[in-house]
């Protein structure tokens, strides 16, 4: 079972690679970004669920994003 500091430092990895900003992280996430900031200090560890609901909304992001590219994939293909 992987530990408490260990999901830490991962949220903490995670949120640094994917440089979003982590008030955005937070909002996607429904967490304060008080609550995300207070992880990576380490005066707290995040819970099993709260690093699921991080993952979802990165992956729900990341969703977004591909769209918004394959929108403009899509408009330069009506062009050619």
């Amino acid at each position: 079972m992987t530990g408490p500091e260990e999901l830490r430092k991962a949220v903490a990895d995670a949120l640094q690679e994917s440089e979003l900003p982590r008030t955005l992280v937070a909002k996607d996430a429904g967490l304060g970004r008080a609550t995300l900031e207070s992880w990576m200090s380490g005066l707290r560890n995040p819970s099993a669920e709260s690093v699921r609901q991080i993952a979802a909304a990165l992956e729900k992001r990341a969703g977004r994003i591909q769209q918004i590219a394959a929108r403009l994939r899509n408009l330069l293909s009506k062009d050619a």
